[in-house]
């Protein structure tokens, strides 16, 4: 009878810190839905745009919060299927011509095929200097449910580690439906 009783409470005891153990990690993402576009944010990242642009378009920002953090996420899209390869110029244009960017510059890699949340896509890195901090970016761009979706992920060198962990989750829970 004692070693029913054990096993019983022992039960009980493993199914609770699972559920324990799984309420708690779920609650270090933050789950972003808007328009049919969702995603989760990592703990340690604070929202700082969520913004209609016009009727037909959004953009979403957040960054990693912390002394020296440099982590940048950034999702953008249009309600309307563009060229990816054209939008994805369109931003380098406009990132060139930003004032954050254009002093010392920023340099873009190729724009190739790849893919982001098992979608196929296009994308491209690039790096640049902003307060004296080395900074590399890729940018995604790719159409999904009648929408032209940018992706921009940017870290510095110092914190790429920890930011790339965040960047995963992106990859990870990223899905897009009408």
């Amino acid at each position: 009878m004692k070693l029913k009783a054990f096993i019983r409470t022992s039960l009980i005891i493993a199914i609770s810190l699972t559920i324990c153990n799984i309420a708690f990690s779920k609650s270090k993402e933050v789950p972003y839905l808007r328009n049919g576009v969702s995603f989760s944010i990592a703990e340690g990242w604070k929202m700082i745009a969520n913004d209609s642009i016009g009727d037909n378009a959004y953009y979403f920002s957040a960054e990693r919060t912390g002394s020296k953090a440099t982590g940048l996420i950034t999702v953008t899209w249009v309600n309307k299927t563009e060229d990816p390869e054209k939008t994805m110029a369109l931003h380098q244009k406009t990132m060139k011509s930003a004032n954050i960017y254009r002093n010392p510059g920023i340099e873009f890699t190729a724009v190739i095929p790849d893919t982001f949340a098992s979608l196929k896509v296009v994308s491209c890195r690039y790096t640049t200097v902003v307060k004296e901090q080395k900074l590399e970016g890729l940018i995604y761009c790719f159409n999904s449910s009648q929408k032209t979706i940018t992706i921009f992920l940017q870290t510095g060198l110092d914190d790429q580690k920890v930011n790339e962990k965040a960047f995963d989750l992106i990859r990870q829970t990223f899905n897009c439906r009408e």
